[in-house]
């Protein structure tokens, strides 16, 4: 029942912007458009009453983690070019590279996976010195995956932005737990939405840039 129950409220938490989009959409239309920032101030709130969260916590243990950090923001550098991720407009752009990473975040590594922990079941299912995985982080990676269908339809470019979500979502996991903390994920996240912004903007322009004179 205790793993239902987590479980029930990390896929609540975990689909939380798409509930709260809709009831704006019932009570207040004209602010379904700042969906994000309610969403973040609830995630916030959330993090405020419970005192479990990793999202205030000070980060510990990073030098047990800092070389694969460095190793990931790296191949996150490289990969990012590959995305395809081309949000419009500086609103949305201001979103993508600094609300939505550090909102989700919050939501996932902050509350659904510290939620998640609390269950025996999920605990450590591989060690060495570096990393402990668990079967709290995979689940909390898995949901972060499959929320990203709140913004986008089911398809094959769907698939591919889920599938770096999936694969970023481990590490996130795996950083926020050794450390109890969301400074690295979110450093980690920012690099990599602002990386895709940048690579998708040179490479608009570098296509549109006229073509030299013979």
């Amino acid at each position: 029942m205790l793993l239902l129950k987590l479980c029930v409220i990390a896929v609540l938490l975990s689909f939380s912007y798409r509930i709260i989009e809709r009831v704006l959409g019932l009570i207040a239309k004209t602010q379904v458009r700042y969906t994000i920032y309610y969403w973040g101030a609830a995630m916030i709130a959330g993090s405020v009453l419970w005192s479990g969260s990793y999202t205030f916590g000070m980060p510990h243990q990073v030098m047990r983690v800092l070389p694969l950090f460095l190793i990931i923001l790296l191949v996150n550098l490289i990969i990012s070019r590959s995305s395809g991720y081309n949000p419009m407009g500086t609103y949305n752009t201001v979103n993508f590279v600094l609300c939505f990473p550090i909102f989700e975040e919050i939501a996932f590594r902050g509350l659904v996976l510290p939620i998640l922990a609390q269950h025996p079941g999920l605990g450590q299912l591989h060690a060495t010195g570096i990393i402990d995985v668990s079967g709290a982080i995979l689940l909390t990676a898995f949901l972060f995956a499959v929320s990203h269908l709140q913004y986008y339809r089911l398809n094959r470019e769907s698939i591919r932005f889920m599938l770096f979500a999936l694969s970023g979502g481990i590490f996130f996991g795996l950083f926020a737990q050794v450390t109890e903390s969301l400074g690295l994920t979110i450093v980690l996240h920012i690099a990599f939405n602002g990386s895709a912004v940048w690579h998708q903007k040179k490479s608009h322009s570098s296509s549109t840039e006229p073509a030299p004179l013979p």
